[in-house]
């Protein structure tokens, strides 16, 4: 451990107390980061430095992801008691990477995550290209390039309290569940052999006992929006794409009405939609990610969402049907996107537009709603219609293939911290 100083400040960095690496053999593998609990406090902005790997060559990250495609789950705990925790955050970080504005990811954020965000207009052709000047693994962990996350973005308590006693909070640790089997498109080529890098936490300590007891005074609740996850399956339709699914030249609807009950008797806020090629391989064009690999988003077509809280259709008529009333609610929701033309549409004939537009069209179609209310009953009702494809084993399929359609919601929780130092977690009810 060292650390640098200011006359109130120390910031320590921090080697893991315990770490299995992953590999593209032994694919899983765990961190466990123990902070100090004889400092006074810890500052809430946490640092996670070398999230990346080594591989047997030079290759690229995920895209959409970058380097943060090795954490499958990280959570925050004192002792055995989970403060916060973010579950298939590779899913989930594809679709925050992308929540900025363009010039951000294309100047900071992706230099952080190692992923290629950020669109720009190439002079000599007018297509619409990637910024790919990141970097990513290489055969030396001195020459790999590693990404930085701030863990505020993954533990949503930490953007709620001003500090982390340790009166209060003894044990602080951090474990992260690594996974880097092939199947989970780490690198762009999913043939490469990798390594996982050892991680380091930095954490700012407060030292002056007279601002950590000042501050101790005002600690006393905090509320924040932890993100659950839920999962409903959209399935293959019954004739794959077959001229089954478009008689006389009309397509299949497709209906889906499922209920979630992860986010029952939780205040609700809102939530995203990730629809999940479930047969990964079908984003391949022999041994490379087409587009965004696993981790994008599908576009079918003619699709339809409804939202039903308690009872109560969220949206009017025949719910969310166009194309960009999809993305209205989205980013209504959300805020900025990065995406580029075609990104929520099927088919999109994008040649002459942006580079590799086959590959990256209909790929960051996700779909996201406000909600605001606590939920009893919770149901999504969505269609999408059938097309009769191009024979051919292997072949995605978007509109007919089986996708797993990942729920991430914002869910209110508080904590509750008592005179005598010990705390409650739970749901807040509004």
């Amino acid at each position: 451990m060292s650390f640098y100083s200011d006359s109130n400040v120390q910031t320590h960095y921090f080697d893991p107390k315990t770490y299995a690496d992953a590999t593209h053999l032994n694919s899983s593998g765990r961190v466990n980061f123990e902070l100090d609990g004889t400092k006074l406090a810890y500052l809430p902005n946490m640092r996670l430095l070398n999230v990346g790997v080594t591989s047997n060559g030079a290759h690229i990250y995920n895209r959409l992801v970058g380097a943060y495609s090795m954490i499958r789950t990280i959570r925050l705990l004192d002792g055995n008691t989970e403060l916060s925790a973010l579950n298939e955050a590779q899913l989930y970080r594809g679709f925050l990477n992308t929540n900025y504005q363009n010039a951000k990811n294309e100047t900071v954020k992706s230099h952080l995550a190692r992923n290629s965000l950020g669109w720009t207009i190439n002079g000599a052709d007018r297509k619409v290209g990637r910024v790919e000047a990141v970097g990513g693994a290489t055969a030396l962990e001195s020459t790999t390039k590693l990404a930085w996350l701030d863990l505020r973005e993954v533990f949503p308590i930490l953007n709620s309290v001003s500090h982390l006693p340790t009166s209060v909070f003894k044990n602080l640790n951090v474990q992260i569940e690594l996974h880097s089997g092939l199947d989970r498109q780490i690198l762009i080529d999913v043939t490469a052999e990798i390594k996982s890098v050892r991680p380091i936490l930095a954490v700012d300590v407060m030292s002056n006992p007279n601002i950590v007891s000042k501050l101790n005074k005002g600690l006393t609740s905090a509320r924040w929006l932890e993100v659950e996850h839920d999962l409903f399956i959209i399935p293959q339709s019954a004739n794959d794409g077959g001229a089954g699914d478009q008689p006389g030249g009309i397509g299949l609807v497709q209906e889906v009405n499922v209920k979630l009950n992860g986010f029952n008797n939780k205040h609700l806020e809102r939530m995203v939609i990730v629809k999940e090629i479930a047969n990964p391989v079908k984003e391949l064009n022999g041994n490379v990610q087409r587009g965004f690999g696993r981790y994008s988003s599908q576009c079918c077509y003619r699709q339809t969402l409804q939202t039903r809280v308690n009872g109560r259709n969220i949206f009017p008529r025949n719910g969310i049907t166009g194309n960009n009333e999809r993305t209205a609610f989205l980013i209504d929701a959300y805020g900025d996107m990065t995406v580029y033309p075609g990104f929520n549409l099927y088919g999109f004939v994008a040649a002459n537009i942006i580079e590799d537009g086959v590959d990256y069209r209909g790929q960051l179609d996700y779909m996201g709603v406000y909600l605001g209310e606590y939920i009893n009953d919770l149901q999504i009702n969505y269609s999408r219609t059938g097309l009769q494809a191009t024979a051919g084993a292997g072949l995605k399929r978007a509109t007919t293939d089986r996708l797993n359609a990942h729920c991430f919601a914002e869910v209110a929780k508080q904590i509750i911290i008592r005179p005598d130092g010990s705390y409650i977690i739970e749901y807040a009810q509004a």
